[in-house]
């Protein structure tokens, strides 16, 4: 999955990205790729600058990204590392905190090895809706 972005992630994934790139405070960079098919979302790369780790934003934004999924029903696949400075234990710890987990090979969905299946949500309960600034 990873490259071009599919026609079915082209939308919701990328203006995810927006608003979480927003709700970062001032000065704080916010590095997100998320791609999507029909069964799995793939959490490419999620990183804070590092002047601002260790404040909550990963695991705010984390959350919020498996709201999404959970509303779109999918799993979420990534690769934990400790690539651009992270702690590889610190962030799995995170991952596990959040439902991932660690898949066995044959098992998986995609070359990640980490999974989050989707929770169960009320039929009624959708994707949610970007907040939008009213025009004026």
């Amino acid at each position: 999955m990873t490259g071009e972005r599919t026609g079915l992630s082209a939308g919701w994934t990328e203006e995810l990205e927006r608003e979480l790139r927003r709700s970062m405070p001032p000065g704080a960079l916010l590095g997100l790729v998320l791609e999507a098919d029909d069964r799995v979302l793939e959490l490419g790369l999620l990183r804070v600058s590092a002047a601002f780790r260790d404040e909550g934003h990963v695991g705010r934004v984390l959350t919020r990204i498996c709201a999404e999924a959970d509303a779109r029903a999918l799993t979420i696949v990534c690769t934990p590392t400790d690539e651009f400075g992270a702690d590889r234990s610190r962030l799995e710890n995170l991952f596990r905190r959040h439902g991932f987990a660690p898949v066995a090979a044959g098992d998986r969905l995609s070359e990640h090895p980490w999974e989050r299946p989707p929770e169960p949500r009320p039929a009624s309960v959708g994707p949610t809706v970007p907040h939008q600034e009213p025009r004026g």
